[in-house]
């Protein structure tokens, strides 16, 4: 078995690939082992299993058995597909066995984005102890539980061989694959090359597009403003109408109020008319009274100094006495009317000035009310105008508001989406991973089942043929079977 496997490169033994960790080492895995899962395999850096098998009787050492890697994204062909058998049966010793050989992709992922995982799979053995018993002379006829073997063996090398004719067709499909790949490239690189010359009218199409839009934009924004300040000016038309129906109707309780003065004034002036005649009049009476008093004075003025006057002191006396007291008391009734009439006519006047400025402070009063209410009604008007500006500013506020909430709410809706679509893709991902640990954990078990399988019908057929020929050694000269290492790839997405 030792000798089998480390044979020199003179005996057939077909070179091996050393995988991508083992590039620059110079300290080779061990034959027939298996790396464990978690090391550089499960960061996604391709590995190499080896299995030592015997090649068959018929091929030669020229064959060529080294893998390919094979494009992970290229569709194998359906003819080279088709031939392929599902399964073979092994019977060793009475022991069935199925060896489930694949060669085709494993999607991984429910979507097949990720990639494809080819996974080759090729163990046989050859005729070796049949070609040695046919080289001896010996006569003995083999067992029919050695003859089962020895076909299980022969069917195995018939499943190299194809799994061989596979790996050729494969990587003729995959060349094909790859030069179509190639060609759409180079097509789609030309097409892009045209669509320079476009570029050129494209963008000043995008810039006429643009300013377009945003001068319909600064028109429909002028529009906008111009029927606003329609609006506005309407509504204000409308809102002064009250308050010029109210200002008329105080315009015309005013009139009446000032005709009603005109017309007190008037009986006022005609009383005063009145008033001044009746003065006149008794101002004349007065005279004319007085001037008849004077005349009655001056009769008996008169008839008294025809009196005859007395010759004695006492006489006289009494008698100038008597004159200046009648002259006083004529003088005193006479101031008396006369500072009677002056308080009548200053009583009179002073009841005209009253009544002048009584006017007069109502129509200084009226102007300074019209006054006043005209500034309220402008402070009321200039209040109304800032209401209405404030109550457009906070509306327009609140529209931009709610459509930067929109986008925002949009942008927060479009990031969840891919959040999601993130998770999905990191779950389908662990998925396919979890999917090829399995697969790669069963391969191991199955190529060491395989390498129990060999070891121990290889150790029995040697022990067939020491028991059989116990005085013939195998040479390497004389070995029929020429030994070849294939290294069987897998890769970890």
């Amino acid at each position: 078995m030792e000798n089998s496997r480390q044979s020199s490169p003179g005996t057939g033994k077909l070179p091996e690939r050393p995988s991508h960790g083992e590039a620059g080492a110079g300290n080779p895995k061990p034959l027939g082992s298996v790396s464990p899962p978690g090391t550089a395999e499960a960061e996604g850096e391709m590995s190499t299993r080896r299995v030592v098998v015997d090649a068959p009787a018929g091929a030669s050492s020229s064959m060529p058995l080294q893998r390919h890697k094979a494009p992970f994204r290229a569709a194998p062909s359906p003819s080279s597909l088709d031939g392929l058998p599902a399964s073979r049966t092994i019977a060793v010793s009475g022991l069935v066995r199925t060896p489930r050989v694949y060669v085709g992709m494993t999607p991984s992922g429910p979507t097949g984005g990720l990639g494809a995982r080819v996974t080759r799979r090729a163990l046989g053995i050859s005729s070796v102890f049949l070609q040695g018993l046919r080289s001896s002379g010996l006569a003995t006829a083999p067992a029919p539980s050695l003859e089962r073997d020895l076909g299980a063996v022969e069917d195995l090398g018939g499943c190299l061989v194809e799994y061989m004719a596979k790996v050729h067709a494969l990587e003729k499909v995959s060349q094909e694959l790859e030069a179509q790949l190639r060609m759409h490239l180079e097509s789609k690189a030309t097409r892009s090359e045209n669509w320079s010359a476009l570029r050129a009218s494209w963008a000043s199409s995008c810039q006429q597009v643009g300013e377009a839009v945003l001068e319909n934009a600064r028109l429909m924004l002028q529009t906008e403003n111009i029927q606003a300040g329609a609006d506005d000016f309407k509504e204000r038309y409308e809102n002064e109408q009250p308050f010029r129906k109210a200002a008329e109707e105080e315009i015309n309780s005013l009139y009446k109020v000032i005709d009603e003065a005109n017309s007190s004034k008037m009986d006022l002036e005609s009383q005063i008319e009145s008033l001044k005649g009746e003065l006149g009049f008794l101002s004349r009476s007065y005279e004319e009274d007085v001037k008849m008093l004077y005349k009655q004075l001056a009769g008996s003025e008169l008839e008294q100094l025809n009196v005859p006057i007395g010759t004695g002191l006492d006489d006289i006396l009494e008698t100038i006495r008597i004159h200046w007291e009648r002259d006083v008391e004529k003088n005193r009734v006479q101031a008396g009317a006369l500072l009677q009439a002056k308080q009548q006519a200053e009583l009179a006047r002073r009841a005209q000035t009253q009544e002048e400025k009584l006017a007069a402070a109502l129509r200084v009063e009226l102007h300074n009310t019209s006054c006043q209410i005209q500034s309220l009604q402008a402070e009321t008007e200039s209040l109304r105008a800032l209401k209405r500006g404030l109550e457009n500013t906070l509306h327009d506020a609140k529209h931009w508001h709610d459509i930067e909430l929109q986008n925002l709410g949009a942008v927060v809706s479009r990031l969840e989406a891919e959040l999601r679509e993130m998770r999905a893709e990191a779950e389908q991902q662990l998925q396919a991973r979890e999917h090829l640990l399995s697969h790669k954990c069963q391969l191991q078990r199955d190529v060491a089942s395989y390498h129990a399988l060999l070891d121990r019908e290889e150790s029995r057929t040697q022990q067939k043929v020491a028991i059989c020929q116990p005085g013939r050694e195998l040479s390497p000269e004389t070995e029929p079977c020429q030994t070849g290492t294939l290294n069987i790839q897998s890769s970890e997405l």
